[in-house]
């Protein structure tokens, strides 16, 4: 018996029968061969679909870790915002615009402008739907050129609306200047280059202008995002 091998025949159409003589222990071998191959395949099928869910796992997390940080940076910019009106004033303007000025002080001067509201100046809107990237305003004389990467933020759908731009000057006025409108509608469904072009007004020469307030609105009018940057940050 334990000379005994097996018969293994093999038959083609139009070919003549072949067979093979095999051994049990030969035939065994080939058995546990392809369980070890079963189990391989079985083990990389588990080792894989593990890395793959820590590795969704990871860009979950990176993706957190990434929202925070554009958070973080977007609170130091507007604080910077703020640190920037400030340093651009001079003493008898920051005492206008904190409130300081005494009572006696403001009786001998000439009535003047309401304090400035810092907090409505830089108050700030994000409804996480889209996000302004590479603002930047080109000054040649009296004419500025703006422009301004659009990304939309929502995952499924495309947004419509348009944008409003508004110079702020160093005592705290808003003006409005006249631009195409056309320039600044949009209809995105993941990124748009917007660029606009305006002549300052008369009365607003560039050497008085702080900075530029930027708001994106949908069809419906609502404030999707508005953000106040001063002009020496994004001058290019």
């Amino acid at each position: 018996m334990s000379n005994a091998k097996y018969n293994v025949l093999m038959m083609r159409d139009n070919s003549p029968v072949r067979r093979y003589r095999v051994s049990p222990a030969w035939l065994r071998a080939g058995i546990y061969l392809l369980l070890l191959l079963l189990a391989v395949a079985g083990g990389g099928g588990w080792a894989g679909f593990t890395f793959w869910t820590q590795n969704m796992r990871l860009s979950d997390d990176l993706a957190s870790t990434q929202r925070e940080l554009r958070d973080a940076r977007i609170e130091l910019e507007r604080l910077r915002n703020i640190d920037n009106i400030l340093k651009s004033n001079d003493p008898e303007d920051l005492q206008s615009l904190l409130g300081t000025v005494s009572q006696s002080e403001k009786a001998e001067e000439k009535p003047t402008a309401p304090p400035v509201d810092l907090r409505k100046l830089f108050r700030r809107v994000d409804m996480q739907q889209v996000r302004v990237d590479n603002l930047q305003a080109k000054v040649e004389g009296e004419h500025v050129n703006i422009t301004f990467n659009l990304n939309n933020l929502i995952a499924t759908g495309s947004i419509t609306g348009s944008a409003e731009l508004t110079l702020l000057t160093a005592d705290g006025r808003e003006v409005q200047p006249k631009v195409n409108r056309d320039d600044l509608v949009f209809q995105i469904q993941r990124f748009k280059q917007i660029a606009t072009a305006f002549d300052l007004p008369e009365d607003t020469p560039i050497a008085k202008v702080f900075g530029v307030r930027l708001g994106i609105k949908n069809s419906s009018g609502q404030t999707l995002f508005s953000e106040t940057y001063p002009l020496s940050y994004i001058r290019s």
